[in-house]
């Protein structure tokens, strides 16, 4: 973060990366075309949310939390996140 002083430009080089490596996964392990349609509808939804709020604002988090208290603070609570996400999704989505 001392190096790299644009914050949002940093999210969005991470968030770029992590695009790309999810397309060459869904390449190797998907061989059909219609994994690829996304129409007008709740999935364009569901993948911008997902790319835009999820993601960018959680690398963003961290690198504001990273700069103020450290990288061992960020790590820390990594476990956590994962707990948290699956206690709410079985309560909001009931799964």
């Amino acid at each position: 973060m001392r190096k790299y002083a644009a914050h949002l430009s940093l999210t969005t080089l991470v968030c770029f990366i992590g695009t790309l490596q999810s397309i060459v996964v869904t390449f190797v392990m998907e061989h059909r075309h219609s994994v690829w349609t996304i129409g007008w509808d709740m999935n364009l939804l569901a993948a911008a949310y997902a790319g835009i709020v999820s993601s960018s604002i959680a690398y963003y988090v961290q690198g504001l939390v990273m700069q103020k208290r450290g990288p061992v603070f960020v790590t820390a609570f990594s476990p956590l996140m994962m707990i948290i996400v699956a206690m709410m999704g079985s309560f909001i989505p009931a799964e």
